[in-house]
Parts: structure tokens; C-alpha cells; sequence
């Protein structure tokens, strides 16, 4: 089952496409972030984002978590 906190850390990571940035969003550190985008990642079954040097991109697999917690978005 996904967890409101799961959801900020996606969201944060989605909107900075950068695992410092999302933590600086969120006020803690980076290995915290990673360690639960990788949680929820395990917990989905699916990769959430494709990891580049250019930053990070949501995979099609974003879109339902976000659905689950009411926010809309584009692909």
C-alpha cells in the first residue's frame, strides 16, 4: 500500500528531476529520498524514473501513483 510520504518524495523527484534537488525540497538528506523512491519503487514493481546524467524522467509508471493521490499531470 502507498503512503502520503511515498507520494511527496515521487512528486518532489518528478519536479526537480534531481535526487539533491528533491531533498533540498524536502528538507532531508539525499539518501533518505533515494532509499524511498527505491522502497516504493520495490513495492510497485516498476521503475519509476529512468536515471541520466541529464537528470531524472518519469517513466509511464508515475502517472498511476499520482492518480492515487489526486494530482494530475502530463506525460
Amino acid at each position: 500500500m502507498m503512503k502520503w510520504d511515498d507520494i511527496r518524495y515521487l512528486l518532489a523527484v518528478e519536479r526537480e528531476r534531481s535526487m539533491a534537488a528533491a531533498a533540498r525540497r524536502l528538507q532531508v538528506d539525499q539518501t533518505t529520498v533515494s532509499r524511498r523512491l527505491h522502497a516504493l519503487e520495490a513495492a510497485l514493481g516498476a521503475q519509476l524514473f529512468e536515471r541520466s546524467d541529464g537528470g531524472w524522467t518519469p517513466t509511464p509508471a508515475v502517472s498511476p501513483p499520482c492518480a492515487w493521490a489526486g494530482v494530475s499531470r502530463k506525460m
